[in-house]
């Protein structure tokens, strides 16, 4: 059809041409008669090439448009009042998506929460074994500057969390020191092992200083600083043997900005 309308437009400019340079009447009526039937064949060459041009695009496979990835969110911090424990989760730019594109779901032990087409991904954030009970009927969720807050609706007002899951309770239970009722001192030497496992170098280098000293009086026969019996376990000196460090802050897990 391209060849055709080619063709077709050809002989109208010469057909024009030739209108212009005849000289007697009755050939000019003829080539004119002539040259409204070509241009007339031209413009309908030219719908015939437009609807078929539109209709092979209509037939062409549309392609689908990219679906969005999905990642877990596994990084937020969070803190308690009597009545909500809260989560954040910090996402920038969130607050510019449409309000049906951040949706939360509860249940008594669980949350659920999801962010859609931010930046071309998905963010999920999923827990099914929160540390205590929440109300899901009063838990719901803020979307604020680079931020969601989760506001989870403790069942026990007043309740006090020392983590967002179970797994986060037990892991603060075990970093907690052991006490043993037949040593006094025990709960005494625990907590001055955490703490140099915690301290920094001027930490380190108080305890360790402390400690030595102890040494040197129990080694004069003076009497000791009160629940200072040698502290055994303390690294960083002779006779004190190195220290594990400490994973964390108890009440402070899962602390991703």
């Amino acid at each position: 059809m391209a060849n055709k309308l080619e063709e077709a437009q050809k002989d109208v400019e010469e057909l024009r041409t030739l209108v212009a340079s005849a000289s007697r009447k009755r050939v000019q009526d003829m080539l004119a008669n002539e040259l409204r039937r070509m241009e007339i064949e031209v413009t309908q060459l030219q719908e015939a090439a437009v609807n078929a041009a539109s209709l092979q695009q209509q037939q062409r496979p549309k392609t689908s448009a990219p679906t969005n990835y999905t990642v877990s969110i596994r990084n937020y911090s969070w803190d308690q009042s009597d009545k909500f424990t809260k989560l954040y989760l910090m996402l920038k730019n969130v607050q510019g998506l449409a309000k049906e594109a951040v949706t939360s779901s509860f249940t008594e032990k669980g949350v659920e929460v999801k962010v859609e087409g931010l930046d071309g991904k998905n963010h999920h954030l999923r827990i099914n074994n929160l540390a205590a009970s929440i109300n899901p009927e009063a838990s719901y969720h803020k979307v604020k500057t680079d931020m969601v807050v989760v506001l989870l609706a403790k069942a026990e007002t007043g309740d006090k969390w020392s983590g967002v899951t179970a797994e986060d309770v037990k892991a603060n239970l075990a970093r907690q020191p052991k006490t043993n009722p037949s040593d006094p001192n025990g709960g005494i030497m625990d907590l001055m092992k955490q703490m140099y496992d915690d301290g920094d170098d001027k930490m380190k280098q108080m305890l360790n200083k402390t400690w030595y000293e102890s040494q040197q009086k129990t080694l004069r026969g003076e009497p000791g600083e009160p629940g200072m019996p040698g502290m055994p376990g303390m690294g960083g000196m002779p006779g004190m043997p190195g220290m594990g460090g400490m994973p964390g802050m108890p009440g402070m897990p899962d602390m991703g900005l």
